[in-house]
């Protein structure tokens, strides 16, 4: 049958309905869910423990560079293989109940690199606090040693396998993934005792504004990003 121009049949329009019903039922909760999706940034001064720990001076909480027995004010990390950092975010204070993690990423910004460093990221297994040191995981309310100096012990201490590594070759930012553990705390899968950073291999030295530096502002170049939705 001719059909006149600019007229369009009625039999055309009721077939494309049920495409545009599907499409609707598909797009809706796709644009619902990214709505609702809420990503929130967290850096080392939202931290409520930290610790930088060395052999260099044993019964220290903050080593920041590599002079033995020296407690270093300088607002710079000198982060080379004697030297671990701990730190933890309180994930349920800034977390709302009933979320899902979609993701999570950690961000540091060497600003110095000589050779090849690669930072362990694994999350710390034994409960530590006031007094943390290279021989202790405490001092108070009693001593309470690490399993190997410095929190080291794999499975005792921290964690058998790394969680991320950041390989370092340059200046600027780096990031890794670190949803699994962020989704391990948020959920009490696993306590949350923060993680270890090591730079194990005795190859290279990275320099970076210290985490906990006031006036230098150094703790907002140590970023948590964390993604989550309403489950």
């Amino acid at each position: 049958m001719n059909q006149e121009p600019g007229v369009r049949s009625q039999g055309s329009g009721i077939q494309a309905w049920p495409n545009l019903v599907f499409a609707a039922c598909i797009l809706i909760p796709m644009l619902a869910s990214l709505a609702s999706a809420r990503t929130i940034t967290l850096t080392a001064d939202d931290a409520d423990e930290m610790a930088s720990i060395s052999p260099l001076a044993p019964r220290l909480s903050w080593v920041m560079g590599p002079q033995p027995g020296v407690f270093n004010t300088q607002p710079t990390l000198y982060w080379e293989s004697r030297i671990a950092l701990l730190m933890r975010f309180p994930i349920t204070d800034h977390v709302p109940k009933g979320q899902r993690v979609t993701k999570a990423e950690l961000t540091i910004i060497p600003n110095y690199v000589a050779g090849a460093v690669n930072i362990q990221v694994r999350r710390l297994l034994a409960e530590w606090g006031t007094g943390v040191c290279q021989q202790y995981r405490m001092t108070y309310p009693k001593k309470v040693e690490w399993n190997q100096p410095g929190g080291r012990g794999a499975g005792t201490d921290r964690t058998a396998k790394d969680t991320a590594m950041f390989k370092i070759i340059k200046v600027g930012e780096h990031a890794v993934d670190v949803t699994e553990d962020i989704e391990l705390w948020y959920t009490g899968g696993a306590p949350n005792r923060g993680w270890i950073f090591t730079h194990e291999r005795d190859v290279g030295i990275a320099y970076f504004a210290s985490p906990y530096a006031p006036q230098t502002a150094g703790a907002k170049t140590w970023k948590l990003q964390i993604t989550f939705e309403p489950q």
